[in-house]
């Protein structure tokens, strides 16, 4: 095997699948992500997953159509640089890299948190930082390992919380919550239109990663059908996995308990321990580990492959484009982010604890990460403009990705004003300055060495 090219045709749609759900960690998502929206949304949190679900189908379409064309392990790297050119294209990349990094590192942190309350329920007592840490050597190993094993360990582990969230929802929804089911979280309720979009911002966020599948473009098998299917099914069936989950909470606290929701750290937990038992929330507590782990686990993979390709293109240093000869991984940039995790982890990580870090990293991720979307929405209708065939469609290569940039900028707005408290108040200035590394370094390569960016690989 050369080694810098991956293990072409290697990986079945279900192995693709099984990244972007990893990223998106749907468990995760439904025990944090709820309790923030019902403080903004009140009863319709469901109505605002709803929405945003149909703003992340928006914006999946963009990436479905470019995975179609443009199989690439770079994903938004590659596909805003067909649209706009290198310069773009490296700022893209460079911006989801940072969020890939900082969800690995925040949801390592996260699983040693989880991990700690769930071994204290079995009367075990194992420092947090030291559970963190073992984390991110797993992730490590994992990474470095065959992708199938991380593919296939991450979805058992995802798969499993999923189903023990699914079993508390069925429960709560059976019995009709606290005072029966009804279709008032699907309603406006009292907080209007502008609650419900409030609520977007944490709907929206709550699927963030669905794009991972796309950096395996290079190793599956059929890349042009595989890829745009593992990106969809995973928006699709997080969407409806987030709007029932999301109903089972409201109707299991009660409609007319919303505060209570609201003000729960741990709002699952509460619930299988009022509907079920506590050996089940104590299983919740489980459940979330183990999204916890998936999610870094699939976030290194994804952003390993995004170092993987910008060093390929001598746009980053070439060393992180080397591939292990027997495992088939980038193994120089899976060694890259893995130390860096662990750095960032004992110099940030000890000093606040695992649940600020992952709060504080995972903010400055999703601000990277709305970036490169924003740019992927625009540089479809550029590049399908340009290269207009047979296969054309208006309305999915001009009408839905124009309508998918301006679903994002609510959420853009809405974390950035109100100004938040400190220190999330300096998170965009970070992002900022991290976008201002990424442009210098692109204009300086194409000032010393433009040849080597102009050659990019997008025929992959």
């Amino acid at each position: 095997m050369s080694e810098t090219n991956l293990k072409k045709g290697y990986l079945s749609m279900v192995e693709v699948l099984a990244l972007s759900v990893a990223i998106v960690a749907p468990t995760m998502a439904m025990a944090f992500n709820t309790a923030p929206t019902a403080g903004v949304a009140g009863t319709s949190v469901p109505l605002s997953f709803l929405v945003g679900t149909i703003a992340m189908i928006l914006v999946g379409v963009a990436f479905v159509e470019f995975t179609r064309r443009i199989p690439h392990s770079g994903s938004v790297y590659a596909y805003t640089t067909a649209g706009f050119g290198p310069r773009t294209g490296f700022v893209s990349g460079w911006a989801l890299t940072a969020t890939y990094f900082c969800y690995s590192a925040g949801t390592a942190a996260l699983f040693g948190n989880f991990a700690n309350a769930f071994l204290s329920h079995l009367g075990v007592n194992i420092p947090e930082w030291l559970l963190v840490i073992v984390c991110i050597g797993l992730v490590w190993f994992f990474s470095a390992r065959d992708i199938r094993l991380s593919t296939r360990a991450a979805l058992i582990l995802e798969g499993i919380s999923i189903i023990v969230v699914l079993i508390l929802c069925f429960v709560i929804v059976g019995s009709g919550g606290e005072s029966g089911n009804t279709a008032e979280p699907f309603s406006l309720g009292s907080v209007g239109i502008s609650g419900v979009g409030a609520g977007m911002i944490f709907a929206v966020l709550s699927f963030a990663g669905f794009e991972g599948a796309a950096t395996l473009g290079e190793e599956a098998k059929n890349p042009k059908r595989a890829v745009p299917l593992a990106i969809f099914g995973t928006v699709i069936a997080a969407g409806v996995f987030y709007i029932f989950v999301s109903y089972s909470q409201i109707i299991g606290f009660g409609t007319g308990n919303v505060d209570q929701l609201s003000g729960s750290t741990a709002p699952l937990d509460d619930l299988a321990s009022n509907y079920m038992s506590k050996s089940m929330a104590t299983f919740v507590d489980f459940a979330a580990l183990i999204s916890a782990f998936a999610c870094s686990l699939g976030a290194a993979n994804a952003g390993s492959r995004m170092l993987f390709a910008l060093g390929r293109d001598n746009t980053l240093p070439k060393f992180l484009s080397r591939v292990h000869p027997t495992h088939g991984t980038p193994i120089n940039a899976v060694n890259a982010i893995s130390i860096l995790s662990l750095v960032l982890y004992l110099v940030v990580g000890l000093a606040t604890g695992a649940p600020n870090f992952y709060a504080y990293f995972g903010t400055i991720g999703t601000l990277t990460l709305l970036v490169a979307y924003i740019l992927v929405t625009l540089a479809a209708v550029r590049y399908f403009q340009k290269n207009k065939d047979e296969k054309y469609s208006a309305i999915r290569h001009f009408i839905v990705p124009i309508l998918g940039f301006l679903a994002l900028l609510y959420p853009i707005y809405g974390s950035l004003y109100p100004i938040p408290d400190f220190p999330f108040n300096l998170f965009p200035y970070i992002a900022a300055a991290w976008m201002i590394i990424g442009i210098i370094i692109i204009n300086v390569k194409l000032k010393t060495a433009p040849e080597e960016v102009t050659s990019q690989r997008l025929d992959i």
